[in-house]
């Protein structure tokens, strides 16, 4: 979900920046690991997306324009769309209102309220930006990373910009290329 199908990060950094008078990019989060690199706890970050998740997850932008309309392509393909997402339950409602709002239609809308690796989940392809959960996939399924700042540095097979590119790692079939 977040920074896959919401570009989350846009509205944290401008929060981020608000809080702490600082000029942030996103191209400058060089790891996930928000408190370590940033020099906050990690309460602060989870108050930062606890809070843009509340009060402006209208102002939250998709990854790429017509997102909806990407994900009834895939869905056209023949896949089933299930949308996979660890967050705080006082989320959950925005981010089904985040959804409808982009016309993003899914089949199954599961969300993680533990530490449980997404790889044990029921799926055939992960899209990730986390590099940590796409590291225990193993045949018959796989993974793809979403490129972000953040996990440049990590090596991996399969990689996309924007979800429309999905076509150009795997076919229709749900084969990797």
């Amino acid at each position: 979900m977040d920074s896959v199908l919401a570009d989350t990060m846009l509205v944290w950094i401008q929060e981020y920046n608000r809080l702490k008078n600082a000029n942030l990019t996103k191209s400058d989060i060089y790891s996930w690991d928000l408190s370590g690199s940033l020099n906050i706890t990690i309460d602060q970050v989870s108050n930062i997306f606890t809070s843009i998740w509340r009060d402006r997850w209208r102002e939250i932008p998709p990854t790429e324009p017509n997102i909806g309309q990407v994900i009834k392509h895939l869905s056209r393909w023949g896949f089933r769309i299930s949308i996979l997402t660890k967050r705080f339950r006082s989320s959950v409602p925005n981010v089904a209102k985040w959804l409808d709002f982009h016309d993003v239609h899914c089949d199954d809308l599961l969300f993680i309220y533990d530490d449980k690796p997404k790889a044990h989940y029921p799926f055939d392809i992960l899209v990730d930006d986390a590099p940590v959960n796409l590291i225990d996939i193993f045949q018959p399924k796989f993974g793809i990373l979403f490129n972000q700042p953040w996990n440049k540095d990590f090596a991996y097979p399969r990689r996309i910009d924007f979800l429309s590119q999905i076509e150009t790692v795997i076919d229709m079939e749900g084969r990797c290329i």
